[in-house]
């Protein structure tokens, strides 16, 4: 069938699962609640169009532009959108449950309560989005961009973030547990009251961090550098912190821990640094 034909047919029913509507201009379209089921729809352009509640799982949207659209409760589920512009989408509530957002552009989205357990978001830029309770257990965020992202109660429980950019990042009371964080960047990162028990931060860079009431029992911070962190009120029990660089105005009373990681617990390793301290 002619595209065009399949552009009129979609208008009018909101109905074309399996459709082959690569680069389609549907910018502005009407089609909440479209049946959308496995269609191709790579290099298309929606930009603005309403999908609310529209059913697109499964589907290919490879490099498609959906620059401000509306996709509040929609399911994507196992749709690919490697390399699809998303700017300023809303995708509250929508359905990402191992989806292909490779290299996606997703710069100040709203995924507020979104379910992306499992998705691969690797190298994506979500910076200033909101993420507040989005589902991202198990997902693949390694390398990606999340500056000033809004991760608030959100569910990363082993999630990989390795090598992310998680630089003024609000992660309060985050589900972190189990979690990647290998040589992660999170400078001004505000993680009070997270959990982050048994989380690998070799590495991580956590200078001006806000730890506040932080769980990190069982965390692994070998190499981490935590300078200037705020770390009153935070659990280390069982931490590994070999060679870490902790905050050099840091008072050991303000760390919880037990006799085991008593004599583990290095504020300063490097010795130019303890020099520098003393005087």
């Amino acid at each position: 069938m002619h595209q065009a034909t399949l552009r009129q047919k979609l208008l009018t029913t909101k109905c074309c699962p399996g459709c082959y509507l690569e680069g389609i201009n549907l910018v502005y379209a009407s089609l909440r609640h479209a049946d959308l089921e496995g269609v191709n729809l790579s290099g298309a352009n929606l930009s603005n169009i309403d999908l609310r509640e529209a059913a697109i799982n499964d589907a290919e949207m490879i490099y498609t532009t959906l620059v401000g659209a509306y996709l509040i409760g929609a399911n994507l589920s196992g749709t690919d959108l490697s390399g699809s512009m998303l700017v300023g989408a809303n995708l509250r509530l929508a359905n990402f449950v191992k989806s292909d957002l490779k290299g996606a552009d997703l710069r100040e989205v709203i995924l507020r309560n979104a379910n992306l357990s499992h998705a691969n978001l690797t190298g994506c830029n979500l910076s200033n989005s909101d993420l507040i309770h989005a589902n991202l257990e198990g997902a693949d965020l390694r390398q990606a961009n999340l500056t000033n992202a809004d991760l608030l109660y959100a569910d990363l429980h082993g999630a990989n973030l390795s090598g992310a950019n998680l630089s003024g990042a609000n992660l309060s009371g985050a589900n972190l547990s189990g979690a990647n964080l290998t040589e992660a960047i999170l400078p001004k990162a505000r993680l009070s009251n997270a959990n982050l028990s048994d989380a690998c931060l070799v590495e991580a860079i956590c200078v001006k961090a806000n730890l506040i009431g932080t769980n990190l029992s069982g965390a692994d911070l070998k190499g981490a550098i935590l300078t200037k962190a705020e770390i009153a009120g935070s659990d280390w029990t069982g931490v590994n912190l070999e060679d870490a660089i902790m905050p050099g105005n840091s008072d050991r009373s303000e760390v919880k821990h037990d006799d085991a990681v008593d004599d583990t617990l290095t504020l300063v390793t490097d010795a130019s640094l303890v020099r520098d301290r003393s005087t």
